[in-house]
């Protein structure tokens, strides 16, 4: 499964700094800007994709959305719990080169 990192864009939701849209990970600022607290978190919803496959991902993260808001949904809430997990040497080399391979 490939993902693509882009930096410095503006098809990020307003009043947000990121997106994972398969199969992209889209952050509004530059990569110096982007802190590894947010990197990790964006990257917990790549692994979420990779375990649940693209449509199941999607699917419950609407119908929970709608169910429990953003702060209680709980795909959010595990990123949220994993962004003070320092990043690996191969999370910080897909962060660099801008490109994800799981």
């Amino acid at each position: 499964m490939k993902f693509r990192i882009v930096y410095n864009t503006r098809f990020v939701p307003p009043r947000k700094t990121a997106w994972v849209l398969w199969p992209f990970v889209l952050f509004r600022h530059t990569r110096e800007e982007v802190s590894d607290r947010l990197y990790r978190h964006e990257l917990q919803h790549v692994y979420q994709i990779k375990r649940l496959g693209r449509l199941r991902f999607y699917w419950t993260y609407i119908w929970q959305a709608r169910k429990y808001g953003y702060w209680n949904h709980p795909y959010e809430v595990e990123a949220r719990k994993m962004e003070t997990t320092p990043l690996t040497l191969q999370e910080i080399a897909w962060r660099d080169r801008g490109k994800i391979q799981l």
